[in-house]
């Protein structure tokens, strides 16, 4: 695809976000699934297994899968005979030698260890990673005024896909998110880079260090971790600048800022299907998604480990795609209480999240670890001065107040000085965890 075939895609996308209609978008997700099940079902032996005899596979007649079904049979659910162990070996090579070649075949391999330690193994073929360059740039929720794009890029491990954004002039940094954040500070002023992308965690690190930034920063765009509403507010005043956000997993590009700040489901390339959870407080949901342009891995009903809730309001840019109301983190991680006749009642993460932040202004970071489900550990950075006993009970009062809304005890709540710390297969800050 050469550079004038990227910019009528990115003109597309563009149109497709704005301009289509419910009709125009739900015809064209039926048209997609459509192509991606009868590739698969010509191409994948996996699901060509799950056609009956030449009637066409449908949404219905594929089963949901998820990370570790499709590790386990990813050298049949491949379109191309790609063998798994090969691909990782070779991009664990590749990791090792700070390489960003490309498999044989043409095909880039990103790998991704997920934070319950299962690896996870992303292949695109060219085209594939080119129309993911075209959607980075149409829906990265930078604003049209900033023309010069200069871009620190913090990424866990580096891949080609990623990379490719940079052929529409846009200068890219990339710099490993482990770096300390005082080093970064001297990479975005030596290289005048204006702006800052990476997890919120790292984002927040930085803006503590805005005093030494010695230019402004125009844009800062969050992605890999949840962000919260406080951290958002946090980021955006110590830089001065838009935050905005980036709902990316290696299953596809499932959300994007528009330019009114809302978050939107890519509706146009991912079909999002919302399946019910335990939550009696609001409107949390699985998530499970068909990617509607890849082939070469297909990724079919496929279930993620997030939980989303959706808004039933239309979102005031004109976009007919779905706004995401709330991230609420990973299915994993959510609470179990104790209920009456020993039943067990859900607290949702971010609910847990509220209880804590809200409890005071004072509050630097945080983390709260459920290790049994009569025991929660609350790690508390606190501001210099601050009163921590009284914080302490604020957040206690406000646990205990989210547990009985859902009709549980939260058991015995631990404050300890132990600071957070981030997972340590992912690397991904994970404010609410669930050990049991």
């Amino acid at each position: 695809m050469n550079l004038l075939s990227k910019i009528i895609t990115v003109k597309r996308l563009d149109h497709h976000f704005y301009r289509w209609d419910e009709a125009t978008l739900r015809a064209h997700q039926a048209k997609r699934v459509a192509a991606v099940l009868e590739y698969a079902g010509r191409h994948s032996p996996y699901y060509r297994k799950l056609r009956s005899g030449k009637s066409p596979l449908t949404l219905d007649s594929v089963p949901r899968i998820d990370k570790a079904e499709m590790m386990a049979h990813f050298d049949r659910i491949n379109t191309a005979g790609l063998k798994k162990n090969e691909l990782i070996e070779f991009q664990l090579k590749q990791d090792r030698a700070g390489s960003l070649g490309l498999f044989p075949g043409g095909f880039s391999a990103g790998v991704s260890s997920g934070t319950s330690g299962n690896k996870g193994l992303t292949v695109l073929s060219r085209t594939e990673r080119e129309l993911y360059s075209c959607l980075l740039w149409a829906r990265n929720g930078i604003p049209a005024v900033v023309k010069d794009r200069r871009v620190l890029f913090a990424l866990r491990t580096n891949n080609p896909a990623f990379m490719e954004v940079a052929s529409f002039g846009v200068k890219i940094c990339y710099v490993d998110y482990t770096h300390p954040a005082e080093d970064l500070v001297k990479i975005i002023n030596s290289r005048n880079l204006n702006i800052l992308a990476g997890p919120p965690s790292l984002l927040a690190m930085i803006a503590r260090l805005h005093a030494s930034i010695d230019h402004p920063v125009d844009v800062v765009i969050s992605y890999a971790e949840v962000l919260s509403e406080k951290t958002r507010q946090e980021i955006g005043s110590a830089f001065g600048a838009p935050v905005v956000e980036i709902y990316q997993s290696s299953e596809g590009f499932i959300g994007s800022t528009c330019r009114a700040g809302k978050l939107h489901l890519n509706e146009d390339v991912i079909l999002v299907d919302l399946e019910e959870t335990p939550d009696t407080l609001g409107k949390a949901r699985n998530v499970v998604v068909t990617d509607l342009y890849r082939t070469t891995q297909p990724v079919i009903r496929y279930a993620l480990n997030d939980i989303l809730e959706i808004s039933p309001e239309r979102c005031s840019c004109g976009s007919c795609f779905q706004v995401i109301s709330r991230i609420h983190g990973r299915s994993d991680d959510i609470f179990h209480l104790k209920g009456p006749g020993g039943q067990v009642r859900y607290l949702f993460p971010d609910y847990v999240q509220r209880a804590i932040i809200h409890a005071s202004d004072e509050i630097v970071e945080y983390q709260a670890i459920q290790h049994s489900i009569d025991a929660i550990e609350v790690r508390l950075v606190l501001k210099d001065g601050a009163d921590g006993p009284a914080i302490e009970q604020a957040v206690r009062a406000n646990l205990a107040g989210w547990a009985e809304k859902v009709g549980g005890k939260p058991g015995v709540i631990t404050f300890t000085g132990a600071l957070p710390e981030p997972n340590p297969v992912s690397r991904k800050f994970i404010r609410v965890v669930r050990k049991f």
